[in-house]
């Protein structure tokens, strides 16, 4: 009876959680208005100036978890927690404390004990007499912090030849946008057997040592507040299946896989019969790979990279190109951690072949009936984003960019998201002219390597997602599995093509010296387009800006063929494997 009381208690909490989030707006807003108006009267420590602008963001969270592995739950919970930023700037508009790296405080914290202003966890059920006091702290932290960290600015200004003239923060006319939607309710029994059922697919296939699948559902409101006006509530969700593979090669090599489709809607899902296909063509292509050779030496030549390879290889390599950063003043010159940077003075130069284009749709919902991850409505400034043209005809024509001017790009273009500028929804769009059929793009490409008197070219069809290597495949492989660095991207998928039209699975492949650069050298495209959505990872990294590590994005392309690029197998040592074999044979699992 005692457990019956529990499961029925359990199963209660996740109908509730069904139902909206539970706030009362009214409140929330005014405390932070008032907050906003107190601290901006009567903030000020003597001999240092008030601050001129100050931000409030609350974020309330009510996440569903499940881990499943072998048809069994590992592990299921709901997370409701409630989250506070203050965005406090002291100076003006032409001059403030942003911009500027205090070493002492971004790696050793403040010297006075202050409280945390980013990302604060605050109350969950929030009051107006709550909120005001979590505001009261964590703006009087702001404050302290963010006035040392001008005057330090101040002092290094005085000792250097300024020629960066450009205003340390864009003016914007304030709007006020309130965007609360229904939140759509997440069937936990479903997903719970849905979770038994993929993962118990992953039994038929004892070569595989250890697997996963994870249900991830995401919603949240965010409430926007500023000194100038602007105001937004927000509502936003995301729904993600992941699944990760791992085993070992008789040579002891580590081999990782994973699977990843998200969607808005948590009944927005393929169908279960459609995703147990997906899961066994998973599990089986692995198997594959774990019983092919390895590359005999370091391929160099043409790469055809299709639909996942080719979104992902956008994605990781490319796209955090195209946000712009200003490089923050320090006191001794350090460098601050980026993924971007090499196209910010190459606004109207060329940087994709003249027959392709990128353009942003950050507001469009679906593309050919496919949902997608990087749609929003408002950023994180509270600006309605409008769609961008990227990449023209091969040249760069803008950046993506927040409130903070850069040399070339000084106004924002609505793509604050997850705390700093991001890219949403990349359209990779071809010449319809010169375009091809999959034919015809294998046949160019094996007239190039008979040119250069290859034997063989090479098709990559997946590449690693970043996220889900450092989160479900690096849990799922106990750590064995090896994270590439630099530039490198581990290849799960990848064929060598004959003349003859044999293609042969390769083990182990990295793809190597792979740059933005290397994009020129696209010199084919195909006819239809891939939609990937992916949880990318933040250009500008979450311990600057205070935000998320990983944002919803999602990149649409065609296959791309690149002429020359560089393959080889996993190098170093290897850790054994286990000793005996997987106890879990097909015959017991019937």
């Amino acid at each position: 009876m005692k457990k019956l009381i529990i499961f029925l208690f359990f199963i209660l909490n996740y109908n509730l959680f069904s139902q909206q989030l539970q706030y009362n707006k009214d409140e929330i807003l005014k405390a932070m208005r008032d907050e906003i108006n107190r601290s901006l009267k009567d903030l000020r420590i003597e001999g240092l100036e008030k601050p001129y602008y100050i931000a409030y963001t609350v974020k309330l969270r009510n996440a569903i978890n499940i881990r499943a592995t072998n048809g069994s739950i590992v592990d299921s919970n709901t997370s409701k927690f409630a989250t506070l930023t203050v965005d406090l700037r002291v100076g003006n508009y032409q001059l403030d404390n942003s911009n500027f790296f205090d070493v002492g405080l971004g790696f050793f914290g403040s010297t006075d004990d202050e409280e945390n202003f980013k990302g604060r966890v605050i109350p969950y059920e929030l009051t107006y007499n709550s909120l005001r006091k979590e505001l009261w702290l964590a703006t009087d932290a702001a404050y302290k912090q963010n006035s040392e960290i001008y005057s330090k600015k101040l002092s290094v200004m005085q000792s250097r030849i300024q020629k960066d003239t450009i205003p340390d923060f864009a003016e914007v006319e304030p709007q006020k946008n309130y965007l609360t939607y229904n939140i759509p309710k997440f069937n936990y029994n479903k997903f719970i057997n849905l979770s038994k059922t993929l993962s118990s697919i992953f039994n038929n296939y004892p070569e595989i040592s250890s697997s996963s699948v994870v249900v991830e559902y995401l919603p949240e409101v965010t409430f926007y507040v500023n000194s100038e006006g602007m105001e937004y509530i927000k509502t936003d969700y995301y729904t993600g299946i992941e699944a990760a593979v791992f085993s070992q090669a008789k040579d002891g090599m580590p081999l990782g896989d994973s699977y990843a489709i998200f969607s808005k809607d948590p009944d927005e899902f393929p169908s279960i019969d459609s995703l147990s296909k997906t899961f066994h063509k998973l599990a089986s292509t692995f198997v594959s790979v774990l019983n092919a050779k390895t590359l005999d030496e370091p391929y160099s030549g043409p790469v055809l990279f299709t639909e996942q390879a080719a979104a992902e290889l956008i994605a990781q390599i490319f796209a955090p190109q195209l946000v712009a950063m200003r490089t923050p003043m320090t006191e001794g010159g350090l460098q601050t951690d980026s993924r971007g940077g090499v196209f910010q003075n190459k606004i109207g130069g060329r940087v994709l072949p003249e027959f392709l284009s990128i353009k942003a749709i950050p507001t469009a919902k679906k593309f050919e009936e496919h949902s997608l991850l990087g749609y929003f409505e408002i950023d994180d400034d509270g600006l309605i984003p409008k769609d961008l043209d990227i990449v023209n005809n091969g040249y760069l024509k803008t950046l993506f960019n927040d409130r903070s001017p850069t040399r070339r790009i000084k106004t924002s273009n609505a793509h604050k998201r997850g705390g700093a500028a991001m890219y949403s929804t990349l359209l990779i769009k071809p010449d319809k002219k010169k375009t091809s059929d999959y034919k015809s793009i294998i046949n160019r490409m094996m007239k190039l390597c008979k040119d250069r008197e290859l034997p063989y070219g090479i098709i990559v069809k997946r590449i690693n997602n970043q996220n889900l290597l450092f989160t479900t495949m690096f849990r799922t492989s106990y750590g064995l599995l090896q994270i590439p660095r630099g530039e490198k991207l581990s290849i799960p998928e990848a064929y060598k093509i004959y003349p003859d039209g044999r293609m042969e699975l390769i083990r182990g492949a990295e793809l190597v010296n792979i740059s933005p650069q290397s994009f020129k050298d696209i010199i084919m495209v195909g006819k239809k387009y891939y939609v990937h959505n992916l949880l990318a990872p933040a250009v500008v990294s979450s311990f600057i800006s205070g935000g998320d590590s990983y944002i919803g994005a999602s990149i649409i392309t065609p296959d791309l063929l690149i002429e020359d690029a560089e393959i080889k197998s996993l190098e170093g040592s290897f850790p054994k494997p286990p000793i005996l074999s997987n106890p879990i044979t097909k015959s017991e699992n019937k």
